[in-house]
C-alpha cells in the first residue's frame, strides 16, 4: 500500500482557504452535490471549503494509499494491525447469521454466535428473574470497567434508554472510590448483579472497583460470587476471583476494547434493552458495514466523513473536531468517539515504523447542545482559532408529548 501525500494535501488547502464557504453556495446544487444519505442517515458537508476538485483529489490520493485494499483485508481478517499482528475484527461481532470469517484458517463465527447465545439466554434469566440475588431479582446492574470496556456500554445505554425495560444498569470505571461509593449508595447488594469488564481480568483500575464491591456486597450476601458475572478471555482468573465459567463471557483478541461494545462487552446493554433490541441495534451496524465495505469511495459516509477529518486537520491545520449532538441522550457520544480517534489515531510513528512528520489525529471533544451554546460557543463564533463542529441532530424524538421541545431543538441547530 502507498503513503497518502499530506504535502498535496496541505497545498490544495492553503489555496482552498482563500474562499469564503458561503461563496461556494452561488452554485444551488450545493448541498446535492456535498451530502450522501445511506442506512438511514444524512451526512451534510456542504458547509466545508472542499470543492468538487479537491474531493475528487482526495478521493485518489485515498485510493493510492491503498484504503480499498486496507478495507478488503480487515473483512477478510488478515493481520492488518500489524503491531500486534492480529486481525481486526470486531465487524464479526455483528455479521449476518450465514457468515464465514476465518482468521488463521479457522472459522470464527460459531463461537461468535454460541457466545451471544450464551449472553441472551443470560439476559433473560436476569430480565425475568429466574437468575437473581440473594433477596430476589435483580433491580440493579452494575457494569465495572475503563476505557472501552465502560465508554461503549455506557454510551450506547444512555442512547437507547427509551427502550429500557430492564433492570437499571450503572456505570463504574474511576478508581477514585468515589464513583464506586456513589454509584453503589442506594442500592440493595442483596438485589444487585455486577458485572466486571476487563478482557485480560488484571486491569488494575477495575479490579480494585470489583474487590471494593465484593466486599460492599459480602456485608449482606451470603455468597457474593453468584452475583457477579465476568466479561473476559482469562477463564481462570474469574474463576478464582469466585466467578463461575458459566457466567464468563470471552471474546478473541481480534476484538480491540474500543470497538468492543458488539460483544460481550454489551451485556450490561442486553440486559436494559433485551436481546432483541440488542440484535437490532447489530443489524443496524451491520447495515453500515455492509455500505463501508460496498459502497463507491464518492459515496461512503464512513469514507466521506475521514475524508473532512483529513481536510480539516492534516490540510488546513485545525487542531481539533468538535462533536455537539443535539440530543441528551448522545451525551457520551464525543467521549466515545474521543477513544476510538485519539486512542486509534494517536501515534508518533508511521506503519512503516517511520517518524511521522504531521499530526496524526485532532482532538476530538464535545458536549450536547444546545448546553455548549451557553458555554463554548462564543469562542466557536468569535475566537481567532477555526473549530470544525459536527452537529447531530435526529429526525425524530421519543417524547410526541412534547414536541415543542424538539422543534425548539432543531431550530438551535439548524439555525
Amino acid at each position: 500500500m502507498g503513503r497518502f501525500d499530506f504535502d498535496a494535501l496541505a497545498a490544495m488547502a492553503k489555496a482552498g482557504a482563500q474562499r469564503e464557504i458561503k461563496e461556494l453556495f452561488e452554485n444551488d446544487r450545493r448541498f446535492a452535490g456535498f451530502s450522501a444519505q445511506n442506512a438511514g442517515l444524512l451526512l451534510d458537508y456542504s458547509k466545508t471549503h472542499l470543492t468538487q476538485d479537491t474531493r475528487k483529489a482526495l478521493l485518489s490520493m485515498m485510493a493510492d494509499a491503498g484504503i480499498e485494499a486496507a478495507r478488503a483485508m480487515m473483512f477478510a481478517g488478515e493481520a492488518i494491525n500489524r503491531t500486534e499482528g492480529r486481525a481486526v475484527l470486531h465487524t464479526a461481532l455483528r455479521a449476518d447469521a450465514t457468515a464465514e470469517i476465518f482468521v488463521q484458517g479457522q472459522d470464527v463465527m460459531p463461537e461468535v454466535r454460541a457466545t451471544r447465545a450464551r449472553m441472551a439466554l443470560m439476559a433473560q434469566d436476569i430480565r425475568s428473574g429466574r437468575y437473581g440475588g440473594q433477596g430476589g431479582a435483580f433491580t440493579d446492574v452494575v457494569n465495572i470497567g475503563i476505557g472501552g470496556s465502560d465508554l461503549g456500554p455506557a454510551m450506547a445505554t444512555l442512547a437507547l434508554a427509551p427502550y429500557h425495560d430492564g433492570p437499571r444498569c450503572h456505570f463504574v470505571s474511576n478508581v477514585d472510590g468515589a464513583h464506586l461509593a456513589d454509584t453503589l449508595q442506594g442500592l440493595d447488594p442483596e438485589r444487585t448483579l455486577v458485572i466486571v469488564a476487563s478482557k485480560t481480568f488484571t486491569t488494575v483500575e477495575t479490579m480494585t472497583n470489583a474487590a471494593s464491591a465484593r466486599r460492599w456486597m459480602a456485608e449482606r450476601v451470603t455468597e457474593p460470587g453468584q452475583q457477579f458475572v465476568a466479561l473476559s478471555s482469562a477463564v481462570r482468573k474469574a474463576e478464582d476471583f469466585g466467578i463461575a465459567g458459566a457466567r464468563v463471557f470471552g471474546f478473541g483478541d481480534w476484538v480491540g476494547g474500543r470497538y468492543s461494545l458488539w460483544g460481550p462487552i454489551g451485556l450490561s446493554l442486553m440486559v436494559a434493552i433485551g436481546p432483541e433490541r440488542f440484535e437490532e441495534m447489530l443489524a443496524g451496524a451491520r447495515e453500515m458495514d455492509q455500505h463501508f465495505q460496498n459502497a463507491p469511495l464518492e459515496q461512503n459516509l464512513p469514507v466521506l466523513l475521514a475524508l473532512v477529518g483529513l481536510w480539516h486537520h492534516q490540510g488546513m491545520g485545525h487542531a481539533t473536531r468538535a462533536v455537539i449532538p443535539y440530543d441528551q441522550r448522545l451525551a457520551r457520544l464525543p467521549a466515545y468517539l474521543q477513544q476510538l480517534e485519539m486512542e486509534s489515531n494517536g501515534k508518533g510513528v508511521a506503519m512503516d515504523g517511520h517518524g511521522l512528520t504531521q499530526a496524526a489525529a485532532p482532538i476530538v471533544w464535545g458536549e450536547p447542545g444546545t448546553n455548549g451554546q451557553h458555554a463554548f460557543f462564543q469562542l466557536i463564533h468569535q475566537g481567532r482559532q477555526v473549530v470544525p463542529v459536527e452537529f447531530l441532530i435526529a429526525a425524530e424524538g421519543n417524547e410526541p408529548d412534547m414536541a415543542e421541545h424538539k422543534a425548539l431543538l432543531v431550530a438551535n441547530c439548524l439555525e
